[in-house]
């Protein structure tokens, strides 16, 4: 016992016998710490946080009939297949049905849909004027070329009959939208008005489905999808998915680079300030020896102040580090970063150890201190 409060005593003094050198060592640590507890936070929510960013750029699966069948779905058996898909995971879906209708002299694609759940799936659609609300029968909205082709503008009045039953139905135009896609060539309308006009009740011919997931997890409920539903194939859209995958990769990449280059930063700072205490500390060291100390304690010694160090560093880091993962969530996301127990273990395994290894050097500049040399003053 009487050994063990000698080591505390001895360890404890360099922090207070040299505050300035192990302050600025304290936070290098802290700050290396603090880094890598706030990316570390960030890395294990990025991919719910950036699926859901990436959702603003259109659905990323989509429904269809399965080979060989009929051209379009039952409306019910959609909604069920939908419901395969974890609530957590799906932002929303919307159902399709296409057709063809007379606007005066010009033939048009007429396409129902749930305009509540098209905003979600789809909110990069740029909209002058507003949507429609889902039921309503009496509006609908038009792409830009439509607009343009027939000179219409928000309020205007829309003719649209059905080719093959001749039934017909006139809305206002609510909204005209712009995606720089096939939707511009488009009118869209309820989906129970379209079921109606096209003599289509009851179904569907695709559903878009905006899904936080990407790689294997997304191609797994797709799979999940199709396997419970042998009539409907679900499909991954592969130029969102990959692109997905791409942009949280190099995400990933970066993470990894900055905490690389922090906690080298943190490494150099310690073994220069224990390289400078080494220093100051030669006689001292050299004093021990002479009166029988091995290189053994006076290692443990230096260890000891770096484990000290390491340790505070390490709690100090947590604290600070979770603040700026909430600032990052807030700035990039706009919303908070989770809790993750799993990150205390490692950010203080982490600092302990920059700390140890930081010590090695001038743990071993120390052994090599020769009693006689330093005490002549040499």
């Amino acid at each position: 016992m009487k050994k063990q409060a000698m080591y505390m005593r001895l360890v404890s003094s360099s922090f207070s016998q040299r505050k300035s050198r192990m302050a600025l060592a304290l936070v290098a640590v802290g700050i290396g710490a603090a880094v890598l507890a706030g990316l570390t936070s960030v890395y294990y929510d990025i991919n719910q946080k950036m699926s859901r960013e990436f959702r603003a750029y259109g659905a990323n699966v989509v429904l269809a009939p399965s080979r060989g069948g009929e051209p379009w779905l039952p409306q019910r058996e959609m909604e069920q297949a939908v419901t395969v898909i974890p609530g957590e995971n799906l932002i929303g879906y919307a159902p399709y049905l296409y057709g063809i209708v007379r606007a005066d002299k010009s033939r048009l694609v007429v396409v129902g849909t749930w305009f509540d759940q098209v905003r979600t799936v789809s909110p990069y659609w740029r909209v002058n004027g507003d949507w429609p609300a889902r039921g309503s029968r009496e509006e609908a909205m038009v792409g830009i070329a439509v607009a343009d082709k027939l000179d219409l503008t928000v309020g205007s009045s829309l003719r649209l009959q059905d080719e093959i039953t001749g039934n017909s139905v006139t809305v206002s135009v609510r909204g005209i939208i712009t995606t720089g896609s096939t939707e511009d060539n488009q009118v869209f309308v309820d989906l129970d008005l379209a079921q109606e006009l096209l003599a289509q009740a009851g179904r569907v011919n695709l559903a878009y489905l905006s899904v936080m997931a990407r790689g294997a997890e997304l191609e797994e409920l797709a799979g999940r999808v199709t396997g419970e539903f042998p009539s409907i194939t679900a499909r991954p859209i592969q130029q969102i998915s990959r692109s997905e995958g791409a942009m949280l990769e190099k995400i990933r990449s970066l993470v990894f680079l900055v905490v690389a280059v922090i906690l080298l930063a943190t490494l150099l700072s310690v073994v220069t300030t224990m390289m400078a205490m080494v220093m100051e500390r030669r006689r001292e060291i050299g004093l021990k020896k002479a009166l029988g100390a091995q290189n053994r304690s006076i290692a443990l010694e230096f260890l000891g102040e770096g484990t000290l160090l390491g340790l505070v560093g390490g709690m100090l880091g947590l604290v600070v580090g979770f603040a700026f993962a909430q600032v990052v969530g807030q700035s990039v996301f706009g919303t908070y970063i989770s809790f993750r127990p799993g990150v205390i273990p490692l950010v203080l395994a982490v600092s302990l150890g920059v700390s140890a290894l930081g010590c090695l050097i001038p743990v071993k500049f120390a052994a090599g201190v020769e009693p006689a040399v330093v005490l002549r003053g040499e």
